[in-house]
């Protein structure tokens, strides 16, 4: 199975887990968490050391986290306040699903005391090539590629299928104008939750053991493979749609892959969660998943699944700016 074909059918699971969600009501407590984390794995990627559970205090009360550097919980607490204007944000607009000022507004918010970061205004300095040799527009383009960029994302997916491919795409378009001088990550990740919250879906969440995998996947998208990208994107939401439906009242509850896993199928079941092929979600090393997961595996299950090569990860050290 190919990228592509990976993709498509875990963007057909993500609306699959959109019409559940719509059907229950996932508790606060997750949706809490879902907010602290998305910050935490957010600043992760831009650097930052600090833990979800150093977040929750540094947001809810500004209790900063001892031991961190100060540069940390500034970015942290900024991002912070642009996380909470997303998560304000009306779900869905009938003229447009983004603006130049929302953009503008995101980076102000998330770089208002990040040294040198010029907040809310368009780039102005020559920006280095990208670690996959793609090179950002030059500072005089910027203007007009952000407006561009508007105009295409503006009037939202063609169709209710097409959210998640579209979503991935706006992502990447974004990160390679490099439109801010800095913080481009930040606000990238920003505007894609943005337009996922009026597109009816949670937020995008790199968590720190696919951060390899996400900046792979950029690099990719750089070179006109977009699919990678595509599939990081799908298979976030749909470990977020795991987490929210887990605690929900009527939902399959979330129990730990061990217990479906007996006699000869169990090397099966864990390397079809290793590859992606069974959904699973991860806590606290335990590897869980559902009965609709389990029956929706076997019931795709292709019978030389078994001789499936493995993905290849390439090598993360070289990241995109943050």
């Amino acid at each position: 199975m190919n990228d592509r074909a990976r993709f498509e059918a875990a963007a057909l699971a993500v609306e699959r887990e959109a019409e559940r969600l719509l059907a229950v009501t996932p508790p606060m407590a997750a949706v809490h968490e879902l907010f602290y984390d998305e910050v935490a794995c957010s600043c992760a990627l831009a650097g930052s050391r600090l833990t979800a559970a150093e977040v929750r205090p540094l947001l809810d009360r500004d209790v900063v986290a001892s031991g961190r550097s100060l540069d940390d919980n500034v970015m942290v607490a900024d991002y912070g306040h642009a996380a909470r204007f997303v998560r304000s944000a009306p779900p869905s607009r009938r003229r447009t699903f983004l603006s130049l000022e929302e953009i503008a507004s995101l980076h102000a918010l998330a770089a208002r005391r990040s040294l040198g970061a010029r907040p809310g205004r368009w780039r102005e300095r020559t920006a280095a090539p990208f670690p996959s040799g793609m090179v950002p527009p030059p500072a005089w383009l910027v203007p007009r590629e952000i407006a561009a960029y508007v105009e295409r994302v503006a009037s939202g997916p063609r169709d209710q299928a097409g959210r998640v491919a579209w979503i991935a795409d706006a992502h990447e378009r974004l990160l390679r104008i490099h439109p801010f001088d800095s913080a481009n990550g930040r606000v990238t990740r920003l505007v894609t939750n943005l337009l996922l919250r009026r597109t009816g879906l949670p937020p995008f969440v790199v968590r720190r053991r696919d951060a390899a995998r996400y900046v792979a996947a950029l690099r990719r998208a750089d070179s006109r493979d977009p699919w990678p990208l595509a599939g990081v994107v799908a298979r976030s939401l749909l470990e977020t749609f795991g987490g929210l439906l887990a605690g929900a009242e009527g939902a399959d509850p979330l129990q730990p892959l061990a217990r479906f896993a007996g006699g000869s199928e169990r090397a099966a079941l864990y390397k079809a969660a290793q590859r992606g092929r069974l959904r699973t979600v991860r806590r606290d090393g335990t590897l869980l998943t559902t009965h609709a997961w389990i029956d929706a595996y076997r019931g795709a299950r292709p019978r030389a699944a078994a001789s499936e090569e493995p993905h290849d990860g390439d090598d993360p050290r070289n990241a995109r700016p943050r």
